[in-house]
Formats: structure tokens, C-alpha cells, sequence
């Protein structure tokens, strides 16, 4: 599959499971805007550097993935705190990265 359909699925998917992770925290109308804007910033800058690392250095794949993932929970978290009135924003981030990670990883696994 070419590189630009995967980075485009990935982040339908992620907006796929994200999204409703917001809805069930709380979060509605233009703090939904945002969640999509958020994912729109992060997903493809961690897959992307995910590809940039492992093409152009000997670092771990599993260890890349882990800091990247790391960030974009950190960066989302930031953009829902200030621009969201979602109580628990970090746990929110967490939770909804997390969610979508493992939608990834199974359907990675899958296919």
C-alpha cells in the first residue's frame, strides 16, 4: 500500500476511535472541532517520524514508537486543557490515544 493511503487511513482511524472516546468524556460540538484538529496535528507528524527514525537511524523501532506516542498523548492533552472544558484532560488524551493505538496495532496484526 502506498505510504500516503496508509497515513491517511491511519488517521480516519484514529479519528474513528477518538472521536467517540470525546463523545463518552463529555466533550461536545466545537471541543469535538478540536479533537479532530488535534488528531489532524499529531498522527501524521508521529508517523512520519516514525518512518524519518527508522530509515535514517538504528534506534529501536518499539522504543520510537513508545516516545512518539508519548508526545502526541502530551501534545493533545495541552490542546484539550486549554481549548476544552473536559474535566481530566490528560486521562481523556490517554485513554483515546491509547484506544486508538490498539485499534491500529489489531488491525495491523490482522491484515
Amino acid at each position: 500500500m502506498p505510504y500516503e493511503i496508509a497515513l491517511v487511513l491511519a488517521l480516519l482511524l484514529t479519528e474513528a476511535i477518538e472521536v467517540p472516546v470525546c463523545l463518552l468524556s463529555g466533550m461536545r460540538g466545537k471541543e469535538l472541532l478540536v479533537v479532530l484538529l488535534a488528531n489532524v496535528m499529531t498522527n501524521p507528524l508521529v508517523n512520519a517520524l516514525l518512518l524519518l527514525g527508522t530509515t535514517l537511524t538504528s534506534l529501536p523501532y518499539a522504543a520510537m514508537l513508545a516516545v512518539l506516542e508519548a508526545a502526541a498523548v502530551v501534545a493533545e492533552w495541552l490542546v484539550y486543557r486549554s481549548l476544552t472544558g473536559v474535566k481530566r484532560p490528560f486521562l481523556v488524551s490517554l485513554i483515546a490515544n491509547a484506544a486508538s493505538f490498539g485499534a491500529g496495532l489489531l488491525l495491523t496484526n490482522l491484515f
